[in-house]
């Protein structure tokens, strides 16, 4: 009103944002010499980026005016242009002080109205990798459709009917991401061979693919999301292999050549850098650093002009543990991130600066993964995206007459609750089952009954990961992985309770522990070497030993300590392999072992697999040879396989119901 101009102009309403986030305004002294400077300081008061060095009530501005107008008035002047100027100020105090006012009422964040989370999506399966389209009207993301079979692509607006399906290739696509300009999704299809997926493009309304590039991950251990789109849009940030054995990295892929240039350099035993997110001026790098399956770091790092790397990467020391799924702030100055157990994780906020502790979001953000933030638009405070991921996963029963006959009644519910209840393992006598849950909040270690009665708990470790319990032969100690100082090692703690002792320091991955027969070793996974191999220590402590050079990821030794069996991977579908306990070659005994699901008896092996999508219990008999089915219609099976002394009774882990929504917030701030 000053100046008859207004302090940022463009051609679009998203041009003049970008102005009122990133330049100053011109002084108005420069659009009108005869504004006093007094009034020039108030003005550009008003308008500083910074909140908290403006007026923090309209009475400060009402009395700063006042003092322009009484220094105006009582200033000796005579001559018609500063006479008229003090009629001016006389009339406009009242409209500026009414204007502010009412500009303060509009706009200003009602501190007591809390954040209100609603569902955006509602369907059957999972929703997952939700983005903004430029405008925050649209969300892109993965649906596994309406009969549940197969990811594919949606576009959802915001306060509109069913979703529009933009892919339908067999083959699994994941991970849409929104182009800034709004001209392309980006998105991976995923290949039959595990790890290997093609970087694609695609318009936002359906239409011709372009193939960018392809990248492999490492199967099972570097947690999506894998993209990022440069705040210009002519380039891609990507999780992709670094090389044969190496850890995985994030590349810049260009969009005019599909060429990659390696941005990040993670070194073994780190397993990968995923999570990737570019802050809204391209001057900064968000990712997570995997240091195991579930266990990781947010790092940040310093880019220079064209997205090349412009120093080392930093931790971000973050109270709240297991970090993952960063997102910027649309200011750039503060992130979302999701931080928790596996199941019951909640969304945080963190100043990058580091001048203050991360907050958790009040009243949303419960179960809260893969957040996303619009920007913000004319008459609009930005957006909220989150997935809300609950699953409920308990212990399973199935009876047999004898070791590998047919099962005589199907799978019942054995140890249950609402939260996370799996990997379980009987002791030597059969009496109690040792299990990973999170009822607590936490991953800590349970003892109960077989049936799931007399539960307690026996470890407080406070870790992002605490897991897979393994009872010593003589039943007087129990063997587990956790990461209470950063990556995994293995502990022991009492049966009956006490302190964990810390076995394994080494400043790689070490997880999934098993005794020998006689108790003197333990084995357990480990990629000191940069690959996971079976290693073993002595049960006392002391200095590892490698037994495995073929890839292993978890071991049993068999009843007369003879061989060491192990598969190859975490949860997808692995060769069973044999390996004499004194060395020598391995021998492949069974194909598809999924989930670590296997046991070695006197007269066979236990182990699930599921050809055909359907999950089924097998018998591997060593006099034959053959694998026999004992159970079918598992359910979807999840990690760990326990079988009592005498092989008849069998627990196995299973999701039995899971919950993958969009939650929406609007007006968050």
């Amino acid at each position: 009103m000053v100046t008859s101009r207004r302090p940022f102009t463009g051609d679009s309403y998203l041009a003049i944002l970008t102005k009122i986030l990133h330049e100053d305004p011109a002084p108005p002294s420069q659009l009108d010499a005869s504004i006093p400077p007094e009034l020039e300081k108030i003005i550009l008061r008003c308008l500083r980026k910074d909140a908290a060095r403006r007026y923090q009530t309209m009475v400060d501005l009402r009395l700063a005016l006042e003092d322009v107008q009484e220094e105006s008035g009582s200033a000796q002047q005579v001559a018609a242009a500063p006479s008229r100027r003090r009629w001016v100020w006389a009339a406009l105090l009242p409209v500026l002080l009414a204007a502010g006012f009412f500009a303060w009422q509009t706009l200003r964040a009602p501190p007591a109205e809390p954040l209100r989370a609603v569902a955006l999506t509602t369907f059957p399966g999972a929703e997952l990798y939700p983005s903004f389209s430029p405008d925050g009207n649209h969300v892109v993301f993965t649906w596994t459709g309406p009969k549940q079979d197969n990811p594919d692509i949606y576009v959802q607006q915001i306060g509109a009917g069913s979703p529009l399906r933009l892919t339908t290739d067999p083959r699994s696509d994941y991970n849409p991401v929104w182009s800034p300009d709004g001209r392309w999704i980006a998105f991976l299809r995923g290949e039959s061979q595990a790890g290997k997926s093609e970087l694609r493009l695609m318009p936002p309304l359906g239409g011709p693919e372009r193939h960018l590039a392809e990248i492999r991950v490492r199967e099972a251990h570097v947690i999506p999301p894998y993209l990022a789109w440069c705040p210009e849009g002519n380039c891609l940030v990507v999780t992709d292999s670094s090389g044969e054995g190496k850890p995985d990295a994030l590349f810049v892929v260009s969009l005019e050549t599909g060429e990659k240039r390696q941005v990040t350099n993670p070194q073994s035993p780190v397993l990968g850098d995923s999570n990737p997110a570019v802050s809204p001026d391209g001057r900064s790098l968000l990712f997570r650093r995997n240091l195991a399956d579930v266990a990781g770091e947010l790092h940040w790092l310093p880019l220079g002009k064209g997205l090349v790397a412009g120093g080392e990467p930093t931790r971000l020391r973050i109270a709240a543990l297991s970090a993952r799924h960063p997102a910027w702030m649309p200011d750039g100055r503060e992130i979302l991130f999701s931080a928790g157990a596996t199941t019951g994780a909640s969304l945080w906020r963190l100043a990058i600066s580091g001048e203050s502790a991360p907050a958790r979001l009040p009243f949303v953000g419960e179960d809260g993964l893969m957040p996303v933030v619009s920007r913000p638009q004319a008459r609009r405070l930005p957006r909220l995206v989150y997935v809300r991921s609950f699953e409920d996963r308990n212990i399973w029963r199935v009876e047999t007459s004898a070791p590998g006959a047919p099962a005589s009644s199907p799978p019942v519910a054995s140890m249950s609750s609402t939260r996370w209840d799996w990997n379980g393992q009987f002791s030597p006598d059969g009496r109690r089952v040792a299990f990973q849950s999170t009822r607590s909040g936490d991953w800590e270690l349970w003892l109960a009954d077989p049936d799931g009665a007399n539960a307690v708990q026996i470890t407080s470790m406070g870790a992002p990961l605490t897991g897979t319990p393994r009872w010593s032969p003589n039943a007087q100690m129990i063997a587990f992985h956790s990461n209470p100082e950063g990556p995994l090692d293995i502990y022991g703690i009492p049966a009956a309770g006490g302190k964990p002792r810390r076995l394994t320091s080494h400043p790689a991955t070490d997880q999934v522990p098993s005794f020998s027969r006689d108790g003197q070793w333990i084995y357990f996974s480990s990629n000191r070497t940069g690959e996971y191999q079976i290693w073993k220590i002595p049960a006392s402590g002391g200095d590892a030993v490698q037994v495995t050079h073929n890839v292993g990821y978890v071991a049993f030794e068999s009843p007369d300590g003879a061989y060491v069996y192990y598969t190859q991977t975490s949860i997808t579908p692995s060769a069973l392999w044999r390996l004499p306990s004194t060395g020598g070659q391995p021998v492949k005994l069974a194909e598809g072992v999924v989930s670590r699901a296997f046991v070695v008896l006197e007269r066979g092996i236990y182990y699930i697999d599921r050809p055909s999508g359907e999950a089924r219990l097998q018998f591997f008999d060593f006099a034959t040879g053959r694998s026999t089915t004992v159970a079918r219609n598992l359910g979807e099976i999840s990690v760990g396989l326990t079988v009592s002394p005498d092989g008849r009774t069998i627990l196995y882990s299973r999701v039995d119901s899971s919950v993958d929504d969009l939650m929406l917030v609007e007006n968050f701030r």
